[in-house]
């Protein structure tokens, strides 16, 4: 800074002066009433005229002829009030062109508030204004159901600098410190606080480009983040433009623009546009927009990949109809013509043909956007659908040939509904047996075993329905030219997603020769397999040395994972990391020994979660006792297992719970034993009275009632110091429950009492019951308490003992739930939840004092009332919802 000091007046103008002209803003000033009186050079470069064209009034005529009006009527308004003023218009530069420019013009006043001049600054936005129009029309092609995005609104604002070759600021602009969150009236920073304000991850980068612009005399234009003090991120373009005098650097002189708002738009655009794209690509989904008006077509990259077009050819009707396969044309072009009429909608597939004969399936939706027809527009969708009609082929082929394989295999196979009834069986059997097909299906397969087996078979047949379980057995079966085969009938269920057998699949194969044996186990293993892939559950079968031999669709899915991905023990890596070792050590025992295993460990879903699994694996075996395969499946038991736990978990907490209330009684026990001292106390005082109403008061006397009076009362004190000291208890854990569970699980201890079991107790839920965020176990001693209460009640009773749960929501946002009793009713609704009151024979009086203190600190409430139409009484529990319900 002692440089700057010794800087004559004129020096000081000069600077003012580049500063001023090498600023990327036009910038003049005005006198009080509006006269503009000067403008930079930059200004005279724009327009491209002397001063004397512009000052006064004139410069209005380079600004467009739809904004001056405006602008003008703004500026007079300014004036006027000696408000600030600012306004984007167009302005005329000096090659005729129109470009966009942000105007801010700022009074200066003196001591006494009024305005000697105006200061003004214009800066060119036009790129920003293109930018906004970019961003329009690519929001407009990543999502046409969503808002255009909106334009950026705010401008940032614009602060010069003037950097000194020593290595310091010379000069910050008031509006520099404001888009730092610095104070201004303070000097410049040092070179060390303004690299401070930097973000660390610029910091670095901005240290050295400053060092190179002073070594090689250097300008810069560059945009980075810097940390406001109250820690706001901001995004800065810095220009700047080395001053050269005499070969030497004189200074750096330049301007900062906040150009926050523009970066993070940016950032979002194209994170958006990513996110569509890698969507599109993931689903072989293409967007578009057309305009039949115009013909004019927007594609977005996924379409231009089905379509196998370059990004950067303009797409017209022709192109598409070019790449339509010929059969299809005259559709493809009956559609277009009557949606580009009609505005109707689009929803049709047709296939395309590429020069090399490939051929693929397309699916097209699209919407009119515009109801005019005069300009109608569409935005639609172009999916790839080649694989899945390949796929979907390639189904009812397999569908063909697994029937044909069925007649063609030698062996009879059927299926049966889960009553037993055989509804489907081979062209095999009937040729076998010589029956028709109606002959064959319902139960009338029967007609076709031996007399000596049909008993045993029916027998075994009805048992396998009953327990829905396989079945295996040999039978003789009777040919059509009357002699008799043995066959081995096997027989499996098929089970849906909720585990209910939906059809039966069994085969009988003929095993009087052993080369039909040897094929017929070959068919069962094929079988089998195919049988595997339908049941539902994670089925695998290994090799006799542990490796993979085949994993259930179902296997695959569940871990998200392919087949190689298991082979030579991957399938370790889905084990949690705790089970490893355990699992691993019964598995290889296994393997070693050839006895069957079984394991409970926890393994990774595809979703990244662990869940709990019962895996259990079997070997099968030659006749001779080798190990041909390992056979095995995996259940989910994680839901059974946490409940397991839960309801452990659960006992445990409401025997604490029960400890506590053991407590709470035993210490209103304790509490009634204060009566004692606090009737001597008033003995005594009455004595003490006495004594010093006689006549002379005796004060011996008195002072001895005192001194008992004292005594006692510290005795009272001690007594509630330890009942006081047995009440703390630990803060509440409170967390989101569900209410209907919590109401069931204290309806099932209610009814695991055997002196509770005969009551009536019927539950009522209207609409669906939010989660709230309780302590589970206290609530849920709430609950027993009052239930409890309710068959107290009830008994002796003259009606028919029955109680109501009932739970609802309220309109104070409140989930309530009343406990409704067929008892006598009650005296009082208030005094029942005083202290040590109590109806009951052997109660203590203290249960509902405890549940109201417990709902209370839930921020509830807890109230009696009087049936009004009958006898009896309700309790009623009010306890607040979560400010977002989660329905449970």
């Amino acid at each position: 800074m002692g440089a700057a000091e010794n800087t004559s007046v004129d020096d000081q103008d000069l600077n003012l002066r580049q500063i001023i002209d090498s600023a990327p803003a036009m910038i003049h000033t005005a006198r009080p009433d509006g006269y503009l009186d000067f403008f930079n050079q930059t200004w005279l470069d724009f327009v491209g005229q002397p001063p004397k064209s512009l000052l006064g009034w004139k410069w209005i005529s380079w600004i467009h002829p739809e904004d001056a009006d405006s602008f003008v009527q703004r500026w007079r308004e300014s004036i006027a009030t000696g408000e600030r003023f600012e306004t984007a218009v167009r302005v005329r530069r000096a090659d005729g062109a129109y470009r966009w420019m942000l105007h801010r013009k700022v009074p200066r006043r003196d001591v006494d508030g009024v305005v000697v001049q105006w200061v003004g600054s214009s800066i060119e936005i036009e790129e920003r204004k293109q930018a906004e129009e970019e961003l329009h029309i690519r929001a407009q092609l990543l999502q046409r159901n969503e808002l255009y995005l909106a334009e950026a609104q705010r401008l940032g604002h614009i602060g010069s600098w003037v950097f000194e070759p020593t290595g310091c600021f010379g000069h910050w602009s008031r509006e520099l410190f404001q888009i730092y969150g610095l104070d201004p009236s303070k000097p410049p920073p040092t070179l060390v606080e303004y690299l401070a304000r930097i973000h660390q991850h610029d910091r670095e980068f901005m240290a050295s480009l400053i060092k190179k612009m002073l070594v090689e005399g250097l300008g810069c234009d560059v945009t980075k983040r810097i940390v406001r003090p109250d820690g706001e991120v901001r995004h800065i373009r810095c220009v700047g433009a080395p001053v050269i005098e005499d070969g030497s650097l004189k200074r750096i002189v330049g301007s900062a623009i906040d150009v926050t708002e523009h970066e993070l738009l940016t950032q979002e655009l194209r994170r958006r546009e990513a996110y569509l794209a890698e969507a599109q690509r993931l689903s072989h989904t293409g967007s578009f927009g057309w305009r039949p008006g115009c013909e004019e077509h927007v594609w977005s990259d996924e379409t231009y990949r089905i379509f196998e077009y370059d990004p950067a050819v303009k797409i017209t009707l022709d192109m598409i109809v070019d790449r339509v396969h010929p059969q299809d044309r005259s559709f493809v072009l009956q559609t277009v013509e009557r949606a580009s009429t009609s505005g109707d909608a689009i929803d049709y597939e047709y296939r395309l043909l590429f020069p090399d004969n490939r051929v693929k399936y397309v699916h097209v939706l699209a919407r009119p956007l515009r109801a005019d027809s005069n300009d109608i527009e569409f935005a639609g969708a172009v999916i790839d659908i080649t694989e899945a009609k390949t796929a979907a082929e390639k189904i009812r082929l397999s569908e063909r040939e697994l029937r044909a394989l069925v007649e063609a295999i030698p062996a009879f196979v059927g299926t049966a509904m889960p009553d037993g009834s055989v509804d489907f069986i081979s062209q095999s059997w009937l040729d076998y047996t010589g029956f028709s097909r109606e002959q064959g299906t319902g139960w009338g397969w029967g007609d076709a075993i031996h007399p000596e087996d049909f008993d045993r078979v029916v027998a075994k047949w009805r048992a396998a329905l009953a327990a829905e379980a396989p079945v295996e057995h040999e039978l003789r079966c009777r040919r059509a030219d009357g002699t008799y085969h043995w066959f081995l009938y096997r027989s499996l269920p098929l089970r849906n997603d909720g585990g209910n057998v939906v059809k039966w699949y069994g085969t009988l194969t003929n095993i009087d020769a052993l080369k039909e044996i040897e094929h017929a186990l070959q068919m069962r293993e094929r079988e089998l397999v195919d049988i595997i892939e339908t049941i539902p559950s994670m089925l695998w079968s290994l090799l006799p040395t542990g490796e993979p031999a085949h994993l259930s669709k179902r296997f695959l899915e569940y871990f998200g994972a392919p087949f190689e991905e298991f082979v030579n023990r991957g399938w370790m890596s889905v084990i949690h990391p705790d089970d490893r070792e355990e699992l691993a050590k019964i598995f290889f025992r296994a393997i070693e020994t050839g006895d069957s295993f079984t394991s409970v460990h926890r393994t990774r879903r595809a979703d990244g979660k662990y869940r709990w699994h019962h895996v259990m694996g079997e070997p099968l075996r030659d006749p001779h006792g080798r190990i041909l395969r390992w056979y095995g499946l995996s259940i989910d038991i994680d839901e059974r297992k946490r409940a397991e736990d839960h309801l452990r978990d659960t006992r445990v907490e409401l025997s604490r719970a029960s400890k506590i209330a053991t407590v709470a009684e035993l210490s209103a026990s304790i509490a009634h034993e204060l009566n004692q001292p606090l009737m001597a106390v008033l003995g005594n005082a009455q004595a003490a009275k006495r004594w010093l109403a006689a006549n002379p008061p005796n004060l011996s006397e008195t002072n001895a009632s005192i001194e008992r009076i004292l005594r006692d009362i510290r005795s009272a004190d001690e007594t509630m110091q330890r009942i006081r000291a047995l009440f703390k208890s630990e803060p509440h854990k409170k967390r989101d429950e569900s209410v209907l569970d919590v109401i069931r699980e204290s309806l099932r201890f209610i009814h695991e009492d055997p002196n509770k079991r005969e009551v009536q107790i019927d539950l009522s839920i209207e609409g669906s019951l939010p989660s709230i965020c309780i302590d589970r176990i206290q609530i849920q001693q709430v609950l027993i308490n009052l239930i409890s209460n309710a068959i107290e009640a009830t008994r002796g009773s003259a009606n028919t003992a029955k109680i109501l749960l009932k739970a609802f929501i309220a309109k104070k946002r409140e989930v309530i739930v009343q406990v409704i009793d067929s008892g006598p009713g009650l005296v009082d609704t208030e005094k029942i939840f005083d202290a040590f009151m109590t109806t009951k024979e052997k109660g203590m009086g203290i249960g509902l004092t405890v549940s109201r203190s417990i709902v209370e600190a839930h921020g509830g409430r807890l109230w009696a009332e009087n049936n009004p139409d009958r006898d009896g009484a309700t309790f009623n529990v009010a306890l607040p919802m979560l400010s977002k319900p989660e329905v449970r």
